[in-house]
């Protein structure tokens, strides 16, 4: 993994992992944990308003049992950017490698994460950089 930040104050690598073993893990419970609420997530162009920690744990668990019917195994942290908002705010964009358990890439994606309160750093918000094909 590499990490690229504006302020190496910033260290996001320990915070972005515990986030990926959770998430391959199917832990809806403790991702919602690392999320503050109400939450915005962004996925193909289409924006989800999460409004409490019910619709955040609904959220990530649909979006886990989706990876693990696709045979994901693990997610590797090719690359973190980081730009610095102030102190206590940070977008970090994550260059992902989800791979099954043989070493299959199974998805290569970039999402970018709004992070507050840096003690601990919680998400506010993401958004994948999909490409949406609009007829």
């Amino acid at each position: 993994m590499s990490c690229h930040t504006v302020c190496v104050d910033f260290e996001l690598g320990p915070f972005f992992d515990r986030y990926a073993e959770r998430y391959m893990e199917s832990d809806a419970e403790t991702v919602a944990d690392m999320c503050e609420i109400p939450f915005l997530a962004l996925r193909s162009g289409e924006a989800f308003h999460l409004p409490d920690r019910e619709a955040v744990v609904a959220h990530f668990a649909v979006n886990m049992l989706a990876y693990q019917s696709a045979g994901a195994d693990r997610a590797d942290i090719v690359d973190i950017e980081v730009q610095e908002q102030g102190t206590e705010a940070v977008l970090a964009t994550v260059h992902w490698h989800v791979r099954a358990a043989d070493g299959t890439m199974i998805r290569d994606f970039r999402t970018s994460y709004q992070l507050v309160a840096a003690d601990p750093w919680r998400i506010l918000s993401y958004v994948n950089h999909d490409v949406v094909t609009r007829e």
